[in-house]
């Protein structure tokens, strides 16, 4: 298991985060929503080992990773899709693969390589091509497949629908079940608070550094605090109500055939 204990970390100057406490357990999927600025992305750095822990402890299956630093991470099965892709633009595809498993051998690398193009198989045919030439779907799917690369226990992603079309964000998240039936743990920080809720076991919802809401991922999707003024529909001031009436028709959708009262009052006042 992943556990995150009374974790506070920062930048040079205040703290951003604030006494964090998160378990993900192996074969879960725990999402992390919350407006910009709330520590989303910070979270994912410090259990990284990429930003010092003021106070608190990270540890894997008992072992203390509190800032060991991102080569032990990664050994101890830890892998970061981060912000933006990242990839590296004028190396190949199959380069940018390799890096994700530069500790193993040819033959264990051959034998990962080999999984994530069965679980992304638009990069196969671009094994070749600069990773820069990719379109920013398949810049992500080559991203995703670099940290699976590292066969990791536990992935952290950061926003990988940033900037993506509808239907490759679907393609994306289509994936992830595969990887947690597989035994892997996922910790998803996302924006696009809907698709990740929907998808996600258990969630919590962040603000200004501190959880301020925990549950199930349905849960969430149905708090009325979190439609009100993460999921873009509700009753707030100046709200456009034809939108409000299609993301409430997105989120039942997500939902199933589930009808509530707050779905009512919410279609009510949209129209």
């Amino acid at each position: 298991m992943l556990e995150i204990k009374n974790l506070t970390s920062g930048y040079d100057g205040p703290d951003v985060l604030h006494n964090i406490d998160l378990e993900i357990e192996p074969g879960s999927l725990i999402a992390v929503i919350g407006a910009n600025g709330a520590g989303k992305s910070t979270l994912l750095r410090t259990i990284s080992s990429l930003i010092k822990t003021r106070s608190g402890t990270i540890s894997v299956d008992g072992k203390d990773l509190t800032n060991a630093g991102p080569a032990a991470v990664v050994s101890s099965g830890i892998s970061q899709v981060p912000e933006g892709r990242q990839v590296f633009a004028t190396m190949t595809v199959a380069e940018n693969l390799d890096l994700g498993a530069f500790k193993t051998s040819k033959a264990i690398a051959a034998e990962r390589l080999e999984k994530a193009l069965e679980i992304f198989p638009a990069l196969k045919e671009r094994l070749s091509n600069l990773a820069g030439s990719l379109s920013g779907g398949q810049q992500q799917m080559l991203a995703i497949a670099r940290g699976l690369m590292a066969e990791p226990k536990y992935l952290l992603m950061d926003e990988p629908s940033l900037g993506l079309a509808p239907i490759v964000v679907q393609t994306i998240f289509d994936i992830l079940p595969t990887l947690t039936k597989a035994g892997m743990g996922i910790l998803l920080i996302e924006q696009n608070g809907q698709i990740a809720l929907s998808v996600a076991d258990k969630a919590v919802l962040l603000e200004r550094g501190h959880v301020t809401l925990r549950g199930t991922g349905q849960e969430l999707l149905k708090n009325p605090e979190v439609i009100e003024r993460y999921l873009g529909v509700g009753n707030s001031i100046g709200a456009d109500p034809k939108k409000q009436a299609v993301m409430s028709v997105r989120i039942k959708s997500a939902l199933g055939n589930e009808t509530s009262d707050m779905f009512q009052k919410t279609n009510a006042s949209a129209r």
